[in-house]
């Protein structure tokens, strides 16, 4: 025998299937006598609600991701990967959320097919995308795939998405003024140039802004995100004989192997060239002589990521596109600067 359904019971009593839910949910908008009718529908036919699809469709889905774009599974020694993993999963797991990690690439879509299927199942939640080089391309299909998103440290241009960010342009703004007050005059900014990251970008254009603003004498280096890149520009600048008075490094890894190249050239710092770095991760403290540098709150960003996410999932946001939320920097004076 057929086991009967609830829109079975709507046709037996002569009502709609949202009226026989509501006598279920014992909503008080039922009439008595509408109420008796269904109640008596329900006996004629045995009807039984399906527990464990009720239990399915009301259940909380409790799995976000932690997606990472253009990272690899095997960097496990970046320290703004490891920090911000586990300040996302600190705080997702306070709020009673578990965690998966992704990791994207722009040429293989099956990355990000997968995380459309896992939204589509109602095995995942809605995601956080860690990038500052996601293309506006995968964030209009995260945005049509109606897959509750926030991008963290990347804004979006074209305002599909909401996003985290730091201010960048500011904190190099900061810092190019710090070593101007203290009477330098020819800084060198070492930074990938063939990084198209959105905080690759406002760093250097920051630097450029700030140092003619000031109108002190500057230059640009490439490099990787790397100590052995910092090392190797430091060489350079030393060795090739225009030297500058202040070293600038895109990051606290860059100053870290810029200070390891002063040292081992026996070049006084600071009083023969100022060093400085940016983000303010812990090592930065501890190098010789100590770092002077920009503390970007990457944890606190994390944190409120996991939080706009929440808020749309919870529906308490509306929209796609909450407007991008930038959170200040500071400058942390040290020895080497």
């Amino acid at each position: 025998m057929t086991r009967a359904t609830l829109r079975d019971v709507a046709a037996h009593a002569g009502v709609s299937h949202q009226t026989v839910s509501n006598v279920l949910n014992e909503h008080p908008s039922i009439r008595p006598a509408t109420r008796e009718r269904v109640l008596a529908a329900i006996r004629d036919l045995d009807y039984h609600p399906n527990a464990a699809a009720k239990a399915l469709r009301e259940s909380r889905v409790t799995t976000l991701c932690c997606a990472f774009y253009g990272h690899a599974a095997d960097e496990i020694s970046d320290p703004y990967r490891n920090l911000v993993q586990s300040a996302f999963i600190a705080e997702a797991n306070a709020r009673g959320y578990n965690i998966t990690t992704a990791f994207l690439r722009g040429d293989d879509p099956e990355g990000f097919e997968a995380l459309h299927a896992a939204f589509k199942q109602r095995s995942l939640g809605g995601v956080v995308v860690m990038s500052t080089t996601l293309p506006t391309g995968w964030m209009r299909r995260l945005a049509l795939w109606d897959i509750p998103t926030v991008l963290f440290d990347r804004a979006d241009p074209e305002g599909f998405l909401p996003s985290v960010t730091a201010d960048y342009v500011g904190g190099m703004a900061g810092l190019v003024a710090h070593h101007v007050s203290r009477g330098r005059r020819d800084l060198a900014l070492v930074v990938p140039g063939d990084d198209l990251g959105s905080s690759a970008i406002l760093r250097r254009e920051g630097f450029l802004a700030a140092a003619r603003a000031h109108e002190v004498r500057h230059r640009l280096l490439g490099g990787h995100w790397s100590a052995e890149a910092g090392e190797l520009a430091f060489r350079h600048l030393w060795e090739g004989g225009d030297r500058p008075d202040a070293v600038l490094c895109g990051n606290d890894r860059m100053g870290a192997g810029a200070l390891l190249a002063a040292r081992t050239l026996g070049v006084r710092v600071p009083d023969e060239v100022a060093v400085s770095g940016f983000d303010d991760f812990e090592f930065a403290r501890y190098t010789g002589p100590s770092l002077t540098t920009v503390h970007v709150p990457y944890a606190e960003m994390a944190r409120l990521a996991v939080r706009r996410l929440l808020g749309r999932m919870e529906g308490r946001v509306p929209g796609h596109g909450p407007p991008e939320v930038q959170l200040p920097v500071t400058l942390v004076p040290r020895e080497s600067a």
